[in-house]
């Protein structure tokens, strides 16, 4: 389980400048697994969207159903 102290650490390494610090000093395949990462923490951020809603909202999907149903 995520604990708020992980998601604290991540925003400091990130909002300090220190990611894409480590990413300039980086060799070309950790500098992949980078972005790869960053990537990745889009997707979630999507999902997480979508259940905050869910969990925020639960008769929305009876309003306004998915647009891929």
């Amino acid at each position: 389980m995520l604990t708020e102290k992980i998601l604290n650490e991540f925003e400091e390494y990130l909002m300090s400048g220190r990611l894409e610090e480590d990413f300039g000093y980086s060799a070309e395949d950790r500098k992949l697994e980078i972005l790869e990462l960053l990537e990745r923490f889009m997707d979630l951020a999507e999902e997480v969207d979508k259940v905050a809603t869910r969990l925020l909202m639960p008769n929305l999907g009876k309003t306004f159903p998915p647009k891929d149903e």
